[in-house]
């Protein structure tokens, strides 16, 4: 059986490019993966829009490890649906989880622990329903204790440079997931993640019979511990 690649989804106000630590580890153990930009900045862009952007970059062939990172997590189990039985496994990075009927918009209002308190400053609201960082709030909110977990503030900087403008259908809209799909699903839980609360994404992937692995540090391994997170992708 040839080794699955990685469809690798990347969350909200971000870029494919988010994955590049990660796909150079992926790469150094002879691993393939794709990251592929999501419509992120479009402001009708739904999860149809969503998926028809994973589905375009992923591999045309062979078993696939799909991999969602935060609000990608409202995408990657409808690719993994998707693509059937060509999904070798589902792994959920520090991310959003929807329900089969639900909002995920709706799931955020009735059970506020979700997300992680105390996050500082949020983004801005701009056109279209969109939100976008200041870089000074970026740093101090959504990379809050990056650079320290780096040692270094110049990549923190770095991503943030390259984030874009949000909008928000995909949270607003029902999912279309009927039901949660038939494979492996891992939940990779950032013990100190400052965006989604560790404690309560721990309590969801057990109410859902998830696997759940553990990483230290926050809510950017892909950045902060890339090769951590390619040993447990390719662990699997």
């Amino acid at each position: 059986m040839a080794e699955p690649e990685f469809l690798l989804l990347h969350g909200a106000w971000h870029r494919g490019s988010s994955w590049a630590p990660l796909q150079a580890e992926l790469r150094a153990r002879g691993r393939a993966s794709v990251a592929p930009d999501l419509p992120a900045d479009e402001p009708g862009a739904g999860a149809a829009e969503y998926v028809a952007a994973a589905l375009a970059a992923a591999p045309a062939e062979g078993p696939v490890v799909v991999v969602g990172h935060s609000l990608g997590g409202l995408t990657a189990p409808l690719v993994a649906a998707e693509l059937g039985a060509r999904t070798h496994a589902l792994v959920l990075v520090a991310a959003m989880l929807p329900e089969p009927g639900r909002a995920h918009n709706d799931l955020l209002r009735e059970d506020r622990t979700i997300m992680a308190s105390g996050r500082g400053p949020g983004p801005e609201r701009g056109p279209g329903g969109t939100t976008s960082w200041p870089p000074e709030a970026a740093e101090a909110s959504l990379y809050a204790g990056v650079a320290e977990e780096l040692g270094a503030a110049e990549p923190v900087r770095e991503a943030i440079a390259d984030l874009r403008p949000q909008a928000w259908v995909i949270g607003k809209e029902v999912t279309p997931l009927t039901a949660w799909p038939a494979v492996r699903t891992v939940s990779v839980i950032c013990g100190d993640d400052r965006m989604v609360n560790p404690e309560t994404s721990r309590r969801l992937a057990g109410a859902r019979g998830f696997e759940v692995r553990e990483l230290p540090g926050g809510h950017f391994p892909m950045l902060t511990r890339p090769a951590a997170l390619a040993d447990l992708l390719t662990g699997l």
